[in-house]
Parts: structure tokens; sequence; C-alpha cells
């Protein structure tokens, strides 16, 4: 059988994660792959469109397409797959509201049309199946292979607390300022190493600045003692499948994360990692971590462990593979 995936571009960090990845795999298991930019002009759409009876399956990443396509790609014996592992249906939480009814009738006309969706959580499945009879669960997942797990935690020296991601995300970071002010003046010898391309300024505790690279990233969060996942709490960030939370719990570092969305799914609070709303409750989670080097490794081998059996490319690649070949044109 065939697969033709639309993805958002080959740079792009969901398009690694939800695709790219996998083609190996699927590949190995006897689904031929090819992998095209989502097209975005009439010339691009008429090359998709030729594929219409050859290909098995058409998977589209993220992207809501028209209406037209869908029903031509369709019309020619195609099934279609769409994938979302974005609130995409919810303006950003940079808006002053969520609310964005262009945004959610698209996505409710995607899956409409869909004969599958693929959803990063729990939250994006519950609203895709309003829409679409036939919803699997797809966390976005770690290749375990790329993450070595961080040695044995320190006993003495200063506490490395660590963050990664983009510079649209830096807000997120900064509203853990008021916990590390607390811890900074509670005494815990801690600096925050930021993996970005922009930095904060005026942080509370010492930064140490990265820049993000993606050969880097399994050695960039092997690197810290105690990973931090910060997120505010609206009908956008639901929708986040905690890439950052897992990217740091796959090397083998325990965590603090908001309790939001994915989050609640996958920490276990005091046995993989720990959650937090309040700058309080950060900086009580934080200081037990940055106290406890046996906390530290005990909790750590507990996050890793859950990647591997929940969250990982090894488990999730042969369910998508299942899921395409159950797409198979009939012969």
């Amino acid at each position: 059988m065939k697969a033709l995936f639309l993805i958002q571009g080959q740079t792009q960090p969901a398009s690694r994660y939800r695709v790219l990845m996998y083609l190996d795999g699927l590949r190995a298991a006897g689904i031929e792959c090819e992998v095209r930019d989502y097209p975005r002009s009439i010339p691009a759409w008429i090359g998709v469109l030729r594929q219409r009876r050859t290909a098995d399956v058409i998977f589209f990443q993220k992207k809501r397409a028209p209406r037209w396509p869908v029903e031509r790609l369709k019309a020619g014996g195609a099934r279609v797959i769409y994938d979302v592992d974005d609130a995409v249906m919810f303006a950003s939480s940079r808006h002053e509201s969520p609310d964005a009814p262009a945004r959610m009738r698209r996505f409710e006309s995607m899956c409409a049309a869909s004969d599958a969706v693929t959803a990063g959580n729990r939250y994006l499945a519950g609203m895709a199946a309003q829409h679409c009879p036939r919803v699997v669960i797809l966390p976005t997942s770690m290749d375990m292979r790329r993450y070595h797990p961080r040695g044995p935690a320190r006993t003495a020296g200063r506490v490395v607390l660590g963050w990664i991601g983009g510079r649209k995300s830096l807000p997120f970071l900064r509203t853990l300022d008021p916990a590390l002010a607390l811890l900074r003046s509670r005494g815990v010898d801690v600096e925050l190493k930021v993996v970005c391309n922009e930095f904060p300024a005026d942080c509370p505790v010492p930064v140490v600045r990265k820049p993000w690279a993606e050969a880097d990233e399994g050695a960039d969060v092997a690197s810290f003692d105690i990973g931090l996942a910060p997120l505010p709490d609206d009908p956008w960030s639901r929708g986040k499948c905690a890439t950052k939370l897992l990217q740091c719990m796959a090397a083998r570092v325990p965590c603090v994360a908001s309790p939001v969305g994915a989050h609640e799914d996958i920490v276990a609070p005091g046995v993989n990692g720990f959650l937090a709303r309040e700058p309080e409750e950060w900086a009580v989670a934080i200081g037990r971590l940055a106290a406890d080097a046996a906390m530290r490794d005990r909790l750590g081998d507990a996050a890793r462990e859950t990647v591997a059996r929940d969250y990982s490319l090894q488990t999730h690649g042969p369910r998508l593979a299942e899921l395409l070949l159950s797409l198979r044109r009939a012969t």
C-alpha cells in the first residue's frame, strides 16, 4: 500500500514528531511512504490530486484542507487521515479570547471529511470525536534512541533547572519568575539553563544560554538536573502534547510541570515528577528535588520508564502502521 503524507515542513517540530520519525518503521511494515509539503497553490494541489487513484491514504498533518480537494481525493478512492497535535480550533494564549469561530469551523469540517483522525492527546481526541467516528489517540512520542539517560544525580554543586522550547513559548517560562525568586530568597542554589534561540533577561536566578540545535536536543536535556514545563491553563494550551516534558523525561530528568492538558495524563506526582500551579507550589517542588539527589534519581528512572512504555516511537510506530494498513484499498 502507499501513503502520501502532507506535512507542515521538513524542519517543523510537529512534522518531525508526528510523521518523519515514523517513516523507517512504516516502510519496514511494507508501506510505501511519500512526503510532500502541504500544498499552497493550485499547481501543488493538482500534483496531490493526481495520486487519488494510486495512494491508499492521504495523511494531513495538522493543516485543515479546503473541502473540495478532500472530496476529490476520496472520490478517487483514497482514504483520508487528519492528524492534530495542537488546539488548532482555538486562538493561542497570546490572544485575549480563545474563541475563533472560523478556525473551529475548519477543524470540524476537516474531521467530518476524514476517514480517521489521529489526535495527540485525550483532550483533542474528545473534540475530534464529535465530528469523526474513528479517532485514534496517537501521543506525541519520543524516539528513545535519541535520548540517552542522564547519569546519577550529583549530590553537591549548583542544581541545573532546564527548559527547552521556541521563542513564542518564552512568556510561559517567565511565569516562573516568582517561584524562582522564592527559591533564591530561601537560599536554594540553582541556575536556569535555557535551550532556545532567544533568552530571558533579568531572571531571578543565573541563566545559562544554549542555542537550540536539533542535533543537540538529547544531550541538552540530559544536562538538566530538573526539567521545567510551565503552561497557562486555557483552551489552546490544553491541546499541547507535552513535547518539552517528554523530552526531559526520556532523558531520565525529573520534571515539574503545570497541571494542564496532557501533563496531567503523563505526570504521576511524587512518582515520576511533580505538578505545580502557584509559585509556592513550584518553589516547594523544585526545592524538594534540588535538595534530594536520591529522589531525582528515583523519579528520573520512573520518568524514563513512563516514556518508553507509553510515549515512545517504539510503542506507537506499530500502532500507526496498523491504522494505515487498515485503510488500504480493497483488492
